[in-house]
């Protein structure tokens, strides 16, 4: 239902850890679960509880009051982690993301996608220059591989670049 009495390990956060983050604002758990629709149907920490500011929200009917640390399964890793109060106040009031956003993938699967997409780009790049330099080619290569070898290239002879010219 609400607040997780065993903590089990969980993907650690570059910024937040890897355990709840407890803060000084002390909230009943009812005062949580009438804070955003989806709260009663997960685990979260109670003893997390941050107030939102719903003027930086993006919603379309309900803001969200009250942030807490839930507890989430990560869809590509299958390992638990914590979406954390502080990092949902960043999504939603800074970055601006959707109030009923949900995160899905942990830190580290998150940052390997962004790696990915980060390597899509350059490859798009690299590969319609109509005049690439040798370190240009090497790259060019090396990044061919990586995505070959991560699936997203399925044709061996887009690997056979030339880095001679």
């Amino acid at each position: 239902m609400t607040k997780k009495d065993s903590i089990p390990s969980y993907v650690t956060h570059p910024r937040y850890g890897d355990r709840p983050v407890i803060s000084s604002d002390e909230v009943p758990a009812c005062a949580i679960e009438s804070a955003h629709w989806r709260y009663s149907s997960l685990n979260y920490f109670a003893e997390t509880a941050i107030f939102a500011d719903t003027s930086k929200q993006n919603f379309a009917i309900y803001p969200r009051k009250i942030y807490v640390d839930i507890e989430e399964m990560c869809d590509v890793c299958c390992r638990p982690f914590i979406f954390f109060a502080q990092e949902q106040k960043h999504w939603f009031e800074e970055l601006g993301f959707w109030i009923d956003a949900h995160c899905t993938r942990c830190i580290e699967c998150r940052k390997k996608d962004q790696g990915v997409r980060f390597m899509h780009k350059r490859y798009q790049k690299l590969i319609t220059l109509k005049a690439r330099t040798p370190p240009q080619n090497r790259e060019l290569k090396q990044i061919a591989i990586e995505l070959y070898k991560l699936g997203y290239i399925r044709d061996k002879n887009k690997l056979n670049i030339d880095i001679e010219s």
